[in-house]
């Protein structure tokens, strides 16, 4: 299992074809895609078909069951890191600047992002510098970096821990500041 979360336009595309490579590898994987606006399902989910690829909608009540798991609705992203040893964190292979690192840090996935990150840059370097993040050049980089980490089971653990126990850190730090 790994995940794309908060995905934006042009990244399914690189998560499919991710997938595609990692099914090369584990014919019973699965992944979890989660599109940053649910609204945009309908739209997800022809991608995923046209790609020859079966799925199942959690919008429509569906239990994970195929290759690919749309989770087209909100407020479950913790779930999906808890699930997914590994995870890409959209937003950041297209112009959008990326997304906030710390929930999925905190729920012990390894994270992989694009290059465009410019939201949330000296938070990725700070997971990326505890072990925890990865960011890979372009689309075509996020399938061999998904096999990687999955070849690699106790690195993406230590990935994941590293994560959380930088995000128990943060939140720590962020409760001082607020109790000052």
């Amino acid at each position: 299992v790994w995940a794309a979360v908060s995905t934006h336009p042009g990244e399914e595309e690189a998560a499919l074809s991710a997938h595609a490579a990692v099914l090369g590898d584990h014919p019973d994987a699965v992944l979890i895609l989660c599109p940053r606006h649910p609204e945009r399902g309908g739209e997800v989910a022809a991608l995923i078909a046209a790609r020859g690829l079966t799925a199942t909608r959690r919008s429509a009540g569906a239990a994970p069951g195929a290759q690919v798991y749309l989770a087209d609705t909100l407020g479950e992203t913790g779930l999906w890191f808890r699930l997914a040893p590994v995870t890409f964190l959209g937003g950041s292979l297209v112009a959008r600047g990326g997304h906030n690192p710390w929930e999925p840090a905190a729920c012990g996935s390894a994270i992989l992002t694009g290059p465009h990150l410019d939201n949330v840059a000296d938070d990725m370097a700070t997971l990326a510098a505890a072990g925890a993040a990865r960011v890979i050049a372009d689309a075509g980089a996020l399938g061999p970096a998904v096999l990687a980490l999955l070849a690699a089971p106790d690195t993406a653990r230590a990935a994941g821990a590293a994560g959380r126990a930088r995000a128990a850190q943060v939140r720590v730090a962020l409760d001082e500041a607020v109790a000052l």
